[in-house]
């Protein structure tokens, strides 16, 4: 008998750790130090896990209701930024921080920093945050505020990726920056032009970008990818988005510049906040998705 309440006991306490890991994150939490969010704790916690995956998993969106429309927001504010963010993808302490936005000094902002002489993880040199793991439906909104600071982000003829939405190989939907714009690239509806480039908007530097998207993900008929920048619609796209035959894509921010991975360009640093990155349901709608943000936080007549 009490061999058997032993082994119960084990399990039972098998079973709470797991769920522990899982669901109530066992890393310390952030701490602010000189007006940023160090993740050097961060680091060490997920070194113990897994040497390979530098994966951290926090709570669902499920276990935090939001309103209707929305499946994810981080603002970055609070004591405990990215409780809801799936996994941060750096491997170096400059690679991601918490920071006071450089435009208003009551809000807090996301900085992401890539140096060309940065270890590669995950096979590529990136500094990204994993926002969702694997979309469920087809139809869905996503937003963002993006900057690009005058000391920090020079100009480069070589792309660089800002957001993706990947399913295998190269990402069907991505927003990259060149020299000194901000494009779009797609998967293109014909097979003799596989990628379809749109240009949205001037890289102004030292500006607060916001980005609405709305896609309904599909390599068929019903393919939808709208754009809204700075309040201004800049695509409305009806070809195919989506490599059919593979998983929904997964999506993430942050800065990839798949050229450092075995060579140099003419920038040696790449660094990029956001603020206000929001996912929707197909019960969302533009004016739902933005901001609200007042003049120091975006440029409208970009």
């Amino acid at each position: 008998m009490m061999r058997e309440y032993i082994v119960g006991l084990v399990a039972v306490v098998s079973i709470l750790g797991w769920s522990t890991l899982r669901y109530d994150s066992p890393y310390p939490a952030f701490s602010l130090q000189h007006n940023y969010v160090s993740v050097s704790d961060l680091q060490n916690q997920i070194a113990k896990i897994s040497h390979r995956s530098k994966s951290v998993f926090w709570r669902t969106a499920e276990e935090k209701p939001l309103r209707n429309h929305l499946l994810f927001e981080e603002t970055f504010e609070g004591s405990d930024p990215l409780h809801t963010a799936v996994n941060l993808q750096t491997d170096t302490e400059h690679g991601f921080r918490v920071v006071t936005d450089p435009l208003n000094n009551e809000n807090k902002v996301a900085r992401f920093e890539l140096r060309a002489s940065d270890p590669m993880i995950h096979r590529g040199m990136r500094s990204e945050l994993f926002v969702v793991d694997r979309v469920t439906d087809k139809e869905m909104w996503y937003s963002f505020a993006v900057m690009f600071p005058e000391d920090g982000y020079a100009p480069d003829s070589s792309n660089e990726l800002i957001s993706q939405w990947h399913q295998e190989g190269s990402p069907p939907i991505s927003l990259r920056t060149v020299d000194n714009v901000i494009y779009l690239r797609v998967r293109h509806n014909t097979k003799e032009d596989k990628w379809k480039v749109m240009e949205l908007a001037p890289l102004t530097k030292d500006v607060w970008h916001e980005f609405v998207f709305h896609i309904i993900h599909s390599a068929g008929s019903d393919a939808i990818l709208e754009v809204w920048h700075n309040g201004v619609k800049r695509v409305s796209y009806s070809g195919r988005n989506h490599f059919e035959d593979k998983k929904m894509p997964y999506w993430k921010v942050g800065v990839y510049k798949a050229k450092w991975n075995n060579s140099r360009t003419a920038s040696e640093k790449r660094v990029i906040y956001f603020d206000n990155v929001r996912v929707g349901n197909e019960l969302a709608s533009y004016e739902s998705m933005r901001s609200q943000r007042t003049n120091d936080k975006t440029n409208s007549d970009l």
